[in-house]
């Protein structure tokens, strides 16, 4: 993408958040955000299908991709907390778009957290340790339904926590994960070594 197209997508951007302080996102219009961005409706529908693809946009390139690099089992509490960060520096407009946005704004959430669980998966199943054996030998399908079931905590937790207007820190929210997902890695090592020995017998 040019640097133009990018500068364009950017002031469109910057435009929708600036507007979201004013109004709430369901009674902002394409005209609305075109005319605060100084350029026509033709040029906004250049870049973007609607609002909601506008929306899209946002979450992912100045909170998910930023912090999504290279994740992996031992970083992913750090990206998220990255991720968190950048949400409730802007929490007026993430308050806005949740509330008046809440299904489409839901789903990419939950594709998203499907995404990054499924890539921590795909690292575990690289893993030669004796805690991972079990989720070596998952298929594909289960590996999705995995991915998923973390995939709806993750993303209830996220909502809550902007609908009831971010009053915890980023650096809490992380760590709670955190610790469910620890919890969750002992337990599921309990049942592989208590399998293994049940072999022995």
């Amino acid at each position: 993408m040019s640097d133009t197209n990018m500068d364009t997508k950017r002031l469109i951007a910057d435009s929708l958040k600036e507007l979201s302080k004013e109004k709430s996102f369901d009674k902002i219009s394409v005209g609305e955000i075109a005319a605060r961005s100084n350029v026509n409706r033709q040029t906004f529908y250049y870049h973007f299908q609607d609002k909601y693809d506008l929306l899209k946009w946002i979450y992912r390139v100045d909170y998910y991709e930023p912090n999504m690099t290279n994740i992996s089992m031992d970083n992913w509490d750090r990206c998220l907390e990255g991720i968190l960060t950048g949400v409730w520096k802007d929490r007026e407009f993430s308050i806005n778009t949740i509330k008046h946005a809440a299904g489409d704004m839901r789903q990419m959430i939950l594709q998203d957290a499907q995404d990054i669980f499924n890539a921590a998966i795909d690292y575990l199943r690289a893993q030669p340790s004796m805690d991972s054996r079990e989720i070596r030998h998952m298929n594909p399908e289960e590996q999705r339904l995995l991915a998923r079931f973390f995939a709806y905590g993750i993303c209830g937790m996220l909502i809550e926590w902007i609908e009831l207007g971010m009053q915890e820190e980023p650096s809490v929210i992380a760590g709670r994960m955190l610790k469910l997902m620890t919890i969750c890695k002992q337990l599921a090592y309990q049942q592989v070594m208590g399998e293994h020995d049940g072999e022995k017998v």
